[in-house]
């Protein structure tokens, strides 16, 4: 990766890396390639102290090359991550790298795999918006924790459990903040999940999918049966 002549050594291709600003594109492009390769080089020099021969310290180097700090422990942290990724999402997006670098950093590389790939299992698309609306609830590791085995249980709390943030909090029996009720809704979730042979369910999945079932003018079952199902409630409480 490092090339010379003349003057002074750098890492081939390294002109031509995207500001990290630009626009993703849906998956990983030719010059994303590049950019994680420039990362793994960047990471050999800084492990092995190659830039010995140059200069006095790594920071010096990146200061020669005009790379932030920041964007090079972006693609040193990266790229680690995507080689083992690519495998099983050949069109993996770079935006996905760059949301799992938290978990990168706070627990471990097998723990982003472990993450990613429960989301392909819980949701019909993952996004990168998906993945940091994960990685914002994560509560970190405790001293003793697994990496992996950590975060398959916290985020696994975190797809099941309904938000609630997002609840109805008004008093009385019945409402969407019972635990009775959200014990249950649980319960339906993973057997629907099961019933359709998929691994999971997401929360966040059922209520968008109830939400567009209900609101389908041309398909009025859901309302329908909701209108009876309501009625029928009613009727025992009156």
């Amino acid at each position: 990766m490092l090339s010379g002549g003349g003057g002074r050594h750098r890492v081939r291709g390294l002109d031509a890396i995207p500001d990290p600003a630009a626009a993703y594109a849906d998956s990983l492009t030719d010059t994303d390639l590049a950019d994680l390769e420039t990362g793994k080089a960047l990471d050999a020099v800084a492990l092995r102290h190659l830039y010995r021969a140059r200069y006095a310290t790594f920071d010096a180097l990146l200061e020669d090359w005009d790379v932030t700090l920041a964007d090079a422990s972006r693609m040193r942290r990266g790229w680690p991550l995507a080689a083992r990724l690519l495998p099983d999402v050949p069109k993996l997006s770079r935006s996905h790298v760059d949301a799992l670098l938290p978990v990168v950093k706070g627990y471990s590389v097998d723990a982003a795999v472990t993450l990613h790939a429960m989301l392909r299992e819980a949701l019909p698309k993952v996004t990168a918006k998906d993945i940091t609306a994960v990685v914002r609830e994560l509560p970190g590791l405790s001293e003793d924790d697994d990496p992996a085995g950590a975060i398959r249980h916290q985020a696994e709390k975190i797809l099941t459990e309904p938000d609630e943030g997002n609840e109805d909090q008004g008093g009385g029996g019945g409402e969407p903040d019972d635990t009775a009720l959200r014990q249950a809704v649980r319960q339906r979730t993973r057997q629907m999940a099961d019933e359709l042979k998929r691994g999971r369910m997401s929360h966040q999945e059922l209520t968008r999918t109830l939400a567009a079932a209900f609101a389908d003018t041309d398909d009025p079952r859901v309302y329908q049966a909701l209108k009876r199902w309501i009625k029928a409630r009613e009727g025992k409480g009156q």
